[in-house]
């Protein structure tokens, strides 16, 4: 069974599975929306997802007035919104989206943000926006937010989250899967890859399916520059 993990007091994350394989889901707790990374594809990540309260806990709290009526519910402006930023399209971190396309669930979210390759993976759903991402958006949400597309050897079109020190990464820092060949990384891709992680502020990498969802920026970057020093003349990819 998948366990909830509190990173800070607005970050927490319902840990990846292997039966289903599903991959780690990220929810941040803005002033105004929950930005969610990646919807997993088991049932308790859609359940993870359909529990975040909102109305903020405090506002909530706040006594109900005379007729009985709670304020803070009453008021628009305290619920939360769910926003889904989803990393790439492989089944472990985009099924639920799937299985809400087809009616098998239902998810109680309001806003998709996806690359274009995994935009055309699934149709468009009643009520919910679907933003296709093809440049770095930032939003201040009492975090600072960013959703950044991200070059990588494992999947096209894939997105990252920055919340203030973090960096969501999905599966972004892993190879292309081979199936039967070997798996390999991109030598242009990485290359590319490098640069733009390095010149991240944030100091806390997140890498999904990792025991420990957390790793040092630093770690991260020489683990890839350690591949790419492996490149070869003439060779356009570098074999995991």
């Amino acid at each position: 069974m998948p366990r909830i993990i509190k990173l800070t007091d607005r970050i927490q994350y319902l840990q990846m599975s292997n039966d289903p394989l599903s991959a780690d889901v990220i929810a941040v707790r803005g002033d105004r929306a929950w930005w969610i990374f990646d919807v997993g594809a088991c049932d308790e990540a859609a359940q993870f997802i359909n529990a975040l309260p909102r109305i903020p806990v405090e506002e909530a709290a706040i006594p109900v007035d005379e007729n009985g009526a709670n304020l803070a519910a009453c008021n628009n402006a305290a619920r939360l919104a769910k926003n889904v930023v989803i990393s790439h399209f492989h089944r472990d971190h985009l099924l639920n989206v799937q299985r809400m396309c087809g009616g098998e669930i239902s998810l109680d979210i309001d806003a998709l943000y996806v690359g274009a390759y995994t935009s055309k993976t699934f149709g468009e759903i009643e009520g919910v926006a679907k933003n296709v991402v093809m440049e770095s958006l930032s939003f201040d949400d009492g975090v600072q937010i960013q959703i950044l597309p991200m070059p990588n050897s494992h999947a096209k079109g894939s997105l990252a989250l920055i919340v203030d020190d973090f960096v969501f990464l999905g599966d972004a820092t892993y190879p292309m899967v081979g199936h039967g060949a070997p798996d390999v990384y991109n030598v242009q891709i990485l290359g590319e890859q490098i640069k733009l992680l390095k010149s991240l502020t944030p100091s806390r990498f997140c890498l999904s399916h990792k025991r420990g969802l957390v790793r040092d920026k630093t770690s991260v970057i020489q683990f890839l520059e350690s591949v790419y020093a492996r490149r070869q003349k003439n060779e356009n990819y570098i074999v995991a």
